[in-house]
C-alpha cells in the first residue's frame, strides 16, 4: 500500500486523517513537530487511541529547508498530506514571524522537496476558508483573496505557492479550502461548538465573543477526513486536471452564532443560558462557501448534515465528560 507522509498528524483533523489512512491500509509517516512537549490533556485523537504504534513517527526540524529535502528523500513518500499549521488567531497576531513560517514557509519548502525529487507525488495542501477575508459570500474560488491578519496572509500565501506548484511545475498537488471542523476529539475550547457543548453540559453559560450575530460554515470532522482519502485516490488515479487547483468543501450553511448555539441547547434538551461579551476583534463577519466547483469536477458531498453532526459531536462530549467526572 502508498505510503504517505502527513504534517499537523496529532491535530484535530490530524487524528482523523491518520485513523482513516490506518483503517485503508496506508502505511503512515507521522511528521512530528520536534518541539512540541507532551501530549496535553484530554489528549488529541492521536494520543488517545496510540495511534502512533501504527505509524512511523519522525520529528524533524521543517523551519530547516535542507531537511524538507532530506525527509522527502530519505522517506520517498507516495503522497504528502500537509496539515501543519497554527489554529490559535492570538498566538499568530503575538508571534508573526513565526506564524508565517509554519503556515506558509513549511508548505513551500515541502513542496520544493517534492519538485526536486523528480518524482509524481501526490500532495495535498490544507489551506483556509479564511483566505477570503472580506469577500461577500458564498466564497467562491474565482475571488480575489483579501487577507486581514498575518494568519490570513501566510495561508494565502501557502495557497498561492501550491497552486503555483500544481501549474507551473506538474505537481499533482490540490488545495483543500473547508468550513469550521467540528466533531469529536476537538478540545480546543475556544470554537464555539465543543465550548457550547461542554458549557451546557457542566450547567454553566455561554459567552460568546462576538454579538452573536457572525455567520461561519461547517463540516463534519469525519467528512473532513474522508476526503483526504477520496482526493488521495484521485490523484493516485492520475487525475492530473486536478493540479494545482483549490476547491472548497462544506455544509454550505450560514448560520448565526447565536443561531448555533440554540439549536445545540436545543438537542441537548437545556434551555440556551448565553451572555453576549461582544469583545471579539480580527474575526470575518460572515463566512459560507460556494462548494459548486467540487460538486461539478469531483462530485463531492458531505455526507453528514449539520443536526447530524451536532448530535455526534454531543454523544461524544457526554461520554468524555461522563468519564472524567
Amino acid at each position: 500500500m502508498p505510503k504517505i507522509l502527513v504534517t499537523g498528524a496529532t491535530s484535530f483533523l490530524g487524528g482523523w486523517v491518520v485513523s482513516r489512512l490506518l483503517d485503508a491500509g496506508h502505511e503512515v509517516v507521522a511528521c512530528l513537530n520536534p518541539r512540541s512537549a507532551q501530549p496535553p490533556h484530554p489528549k488529541p485523537r492521536y494520543h488517545a487511541l496510540d495511534l502512533g504504534r501504527s505509524c512511523r513517527e519522525v520529528r524533524p526540524d521543517l523551519t530547516d529547508p535542507r531537511v524538507a529535502e532530506e525527509l522527502v528523500a530519505a522517506e520517498a513518500p507516495d503522497a504528502v498530506i500537509h496539515m501543519a499549521s497554527f489554529g490559535d488567531l492570538n498566538r499568530c497576531l503575538q508571534h508573526p514571524l513565526e506564524t508565517f513560517d509554519a503556515c506558509a514557509l513549511i508548505g513551500l519548502r515541502l513542496l520544493e522537496a517534492v519538485r526536486r525529487s523528480g518524482r509524481r507525488i501526490p500532495f495535498l495542501c490544507h489551506s483556509t476558508d479564511k483566505v477570503y477575508g472580506t469577500n461577500p459570500v458564498p466564497f467562491r474560488e474565482t475571488m480575489v483573496l483579501k487577507p486581514s491578519n498575518i494568519y490570513e496572509i501566510a495561508k494565502v500565501a501557502q495557497d498561492q505557492a501550491a497552486q503555483y506548484y500544481g501549474k507551473a511545475h506538474g505537481i499533482p498537488v490540490v488545495v483543500v479550502r473547508c468550513g469550521n471542523y467540528f466533531g469529536g476529539y476537538d478540545y480546543n475550547f475556544t470554537r464555539i461548538v465543543p465550548y457550547a457543548i461542554r458549557q451546557n453540559l457542566l450547567g454553566e453559560e455561554i459567552v460568546l465573543r462576538s454579538t452573536g450575530e457572525f455567520t461561519r460554515d461547517f463540516l463534519y470532522i469525519e467528512d473532513a477526513a474522508d476526503l483526504n482519502t477520496f482526493l488521495l485516490g484521485r490523484l493516485f488515479d492520475g487525475d492530473d486536471g486536478l493540479a494545482g487547483e483549490a476547491f472548497n468543501f462544506s455544509l454550505e450553511v450560514q448560520v448565526s452564532v447565536i443561531e448555533l448555539v440554540e439549536k445545540i441547547c436545543a438537542l441537548m434538551g437545556k434551555p440556551p443560558r448565553v451572555r453576549v461579551e461582544n469583545a471579539a476583534k480580527h474575526e470575518i463577519p460572515d463566512m459560507r462557501l460556494d462548494c459548486g466547483k467540487a460538486r461539478d469536477a469531483l462530485g463531492w458531498r458531505p455526507a453528514t448534515g449539520l443536526k447530524a453532526g451536532l448530535e455526534r459531536s454531543i454523544d461524544f462530549y457526554r461520554s468524555h465528560f461522563a468519564l472524567a467526572s
